[in-house]
């Protein structure tokens, strides 16, 4: 690829997007690419349904879970300055961190933090004001959450792990989270539009989120997650200043990575060495997928109404970001990726197909399984194999009550023995099934988070 042939690729990307807004489910999109030093943007829709401005490039969204990434970078960097041992137990590290397993209290290290391997109950939401204490007291709280998995025994998603990381990235730096995060992460990249706090966007172009409920559009409120939660998800910034960051990542930045991080640390960051998914496995923060030889890292974000997406591909040195202000947003975030992987990059990813004896094999997996925020629901009908989620509440606040379960989705079985998922915006999302010791399916993993199958048809 050279800069022309970058442009040129990049124009596919405007139609598709036009058209999804042009669908009425996600209000606005920015979205750009970034190769080498060159970069393009593209923006449509509106910020906000009820006041409405035109998004541009300059637009501030909250970018979710991508914030892990700069919590991972900014633990590294207490690594090399000999602060904090990945493989030492946090209980060492932050005194205070306490467990209703004490097993597991005794055993966690930063590295099962890091790669979603704690096995803590991960989908932990609460709020505990704007005080500067707000982390601190979340980690006190999660003495109460529940452990669903040993340490070390499974990945499955875990935003309360990163609260836990973040916490002890202030008692190391002496100083509140987000301030550490500016000066270990923002100041050394030089990124000046990465914020957190409302206040600091009041006055700029922000998107609000939005929500569908029974085919209505409607604002998604509260619009702020949290400090509590700052670590798992509360960087607000742009499409630009995303790419920026994002070139950090890339090869030819390693002369001015030297200063800020070890080469060690940087591989340790971008290496995936635990299985997340059949595509991907786990960095440091960073999900890494190997696509025709070719390592692209990647990240999502979704907060209340706000899904995001930040690719990067460290040996073309390039990079592709989106942001949308909507709950469906997913459905623009799958069709970018696959503009971007396919028709920019010209890489063809693994594609699974369905055995011929999909329907016989599921006989081995239906029923329900339950998860922390949602239950899933495998049925047959009319000959065909369909999953539905059944949300449980508990997001973006402890107490809010849960949506609508989703309309049914046509999945089979691949000739691997995984879950395939036919609808848009899943359809390269596969699911694992994890069988107990007598070999009957005990769990499914997918979206990287763990269903255990329940023994009764009742959702628990």
């Amino acid at each position: 690829m050279n800069p022309e042939s970058f442009r040129k690729r990049f124009a596919e990307i405007p139609s598709e997007m036009e058209r999804i807004v042009a669908e009425g489910e996600i209000p606005g999109i920015s979205c750009g690419a970034r190769f080498g030093d060159i970069v393009e943007t593209a923006s449509f829709g509106v910020t906000n349904i009820n006041h409405p401005l035109k998004v541009n490039d300059e637009t501030f969204f909250q970018i979710g879970s991508i914030t892990k990434t700069f919590v991972a970078l900014a633990v590294m960097r207490l690594v090399d300055a000999g602060r904090i041992d990945l493989e030492r137990p946090i209980k060492e590290l932050i005194e205070d961190f306490a467990l209703s397993d004490k097993g597991a209290e005794e055993k966690i290290t930063m590295k099962h933090l890091l790669t979603h391997t704690s096995g803590m109950k991960g989908d932990y939401f609460k709020d505990f004001g704007y005080g500067k204490d707000a982390l601190e007291k979340m980690v006190k709280s999660m003495s109460a959450i529940p452990q669903i998995n040993p340490p070390g025994k499974i990945l499955s998603y875990c935003n309360s792990g990163f609260y836990v990381a973040g916490r002890a990235i202030e008692v190391f730096t002496g100083k509140p989270f987000e301030e550490a995060i500016n000066e270990m992460v923002s100041k050394p990249l030089e990124l000046d539009k990465i914020r957190f706090f409302p206040e600091e966007i009041i006055t700029e172009r922000f998107a609000v989120g939005h929500q569908i409920e029974k085919e209505h559009i409607s604002i998604a409120r509260p619009w702020h997650i949290g400090r509590a939660m700052h670590p798992a998800g509360g960087i607000i910034t742009n499409v630009k200043d995303l790419l920026k960051y994002s070139a950090f990542y890339f090869a030819e930045s390693a002369p001015r990575r030297s200063g800020i991080i070890s080469e060690d640390s940087f591989e340790a960051l971008t290496t995936g060495k635990i299985d997340a998914s059949p595509a991907s496995k786990v960095a440091l923060g960073w999900f890494v997928e190997e696509i025709e030889g070719v390592k692209v890292l990647q990240h999502g974000g979704g907060t209340n109404g706000q899904i995001s997406l930040l690719i990067i591909v460290p040996d073309l040195n390039f990079s592709a970001a989106i942001l949308t202000n909507s709950s469906e947003g997913s459905k623009a975030t799958s069709i970018f990726t696959r503009i971007v992987i396919e028709s920019i990059l010209g890489l063809s990813p693994t594609t699974l197909t369905p055995a011929n004896d999909a329907l016989e094999r599921a006989e081995k997996i239906l029923g329900m399984y339950i998860g922390e925020m949602s239950d899933l629901d495998i049925f047959k009908k009319d000959g065909k194999l369909f999953i539905r989620e059944i949300p449980r509440g508990g997001f973006p606040e402890e107490d809010s009550e849960p949506a609508p379960p989703s309309l049914p989705q046509e999945v089979s079985i691949s000739e691997e023995g995984l879950l395939i998922n036919h609808s848009e915006p899943y359809l390269s999302n596969a699911g694992e099934f994890m069988p107990d010791p007598s070999s009957e399916v005990a769990e499914l993993r997918i979206g990287l988070r763990i269903y255990k199958r329940s023994l009764s048809n009742e959702i628990l």
